[in-house]
């Protein structure tokens, strides 16, 4: 193993780029791994600027996840993607980054990352139909406090969703931070139209050209992620892109699951609320899911007679 510190004088042709966005980084010492080293690479996940293997360390049982970037992937990117996870990822509930390695077939440095052996939330939810309502919570609190991490550090995730909600050893793990931004840095704070649609920011899905990240646009993820919890399935399943898209900006959303906790619905209603002011920050979303008792149902009877889709409803 190496030692590698990112350097200062990478090219680039954006004459808008802040004189100060590599201080951080370039300031701090980052592990390059030799890519030989690295055996029996199975890809894992996939997406439309990476994919992901798992590996194992030579003659060892260790496993990384190494993120590969195609030749898409922005250098500028990747850097600001390094450098967020040097800042958050010594929090329990986020994937750790463990330094980088280059393979000569890969345009990219590739990242090395802790290996999740439980893989993706959305897997787990649709590998297990019925999980039992401490799980459930446990996850919802995990996962807050993974945000309020990122918030508390000025990060906005920005593509928060099952696939990039990873287990490991039965604990959350936040990961894939290609689409974070450092709030109030103007070139890294624009959005780009890219994500699941149906956990979106409404306001990106109506303006993706002028709406700007902000911590509600989390807050509104994590929202439709409570409701996967207690649901075990994709909201809108089944329902065309476009047509998700047009409900979501009416105001459409999924219906509580029968026999959900009554503040657990109240709080993932409010989270997906339309309106950014209206969604709560992400220490009340904590402090709400501390109230709730994780041996105490309280549970919400719901029937069908609202229902504007399979099941869904207008807020």
């Amino acid at each position: 193993m190496k030692i590698f510190i990112i350097p200062y004088t990478i090219t680039t042709t954006n004459t808008k780029r802040p004189k100060n966005y590599l201080d951080d980084v370039g300031s701090q010492v980052i592990h390059i791994f030799n890519s030989h080293d690295f055996e029996n690479l199975t890809n894992i996940a996939s997406g439309g600027f990476s994919l992901v293997h798992v590996v194992y360390w030579k003659n060892t049982i260790n496993k990384f996840a190494i993120k590969n970037f195609n030749e898409n992937s922005k250098e500028d990117d990747i850097i600001n993607e390094i450098k967020i996870m040097r800042v958050v990822a010594s929090h329990p509930s986020i994937i750790q980054f463990c330094g980088i390695t280059k393979f000569k077939d890969k345009p990219h440095y590739s990242l090395v990352l802790e290996y999740a052996d439980g893989g993706t939330l959305k897997n787990h939810l649709r590998n297990n139909a019925k999980i039992k309502w401490e799980s459930q919570l446990k996850f919802a609190k995990e996962i807050a406090a993974a945000i309020l991490w990122l918030h508390g550090n000025a990060i906005i995730h920005g593509d928060l969703h099952p696939n990039n909600i990873l287990i490991h050893q039965n604990t959350i793990k936040l990961a894939d931070f290609g689409c974070s931004r450092l709030r109030g840095n103007e070139y890294y704070t624009k959005p780009r139209p890219r994500g699941i649609i149906p956990y979106m920011d409404p306001k990106i899905l109506g303006n993706p050209e002028s709406y700007d990240l902000t911590e509600k646009s989390d807050i509104y993820s994590l929202g439709v992620i409570l409701w996967e919890l207690t649901s075990c399935s994709s909201p809108f399943d089944g329902l065309a892109r476009y047509l998700i898209k047009s409900e979501i900006l009416k105001g459409t959303r999924e219906n509580p699951i029968p026999n959900t906790n009554n503040k657990f619905v109240a709080l993932y209603k409010v989270c997906w609320k339309q309106e950014p002011d209206e969604r709560p920050e992400i220490r009340q979303v904590i402090s709400e899911l501390n109230s709730i008792e994780p041996n105490n149902f309280n549970s919400q009877e719901t029937g069908d007679e609202d229902l504007c889709l399979s099941s869904c409803e207008v807020i």
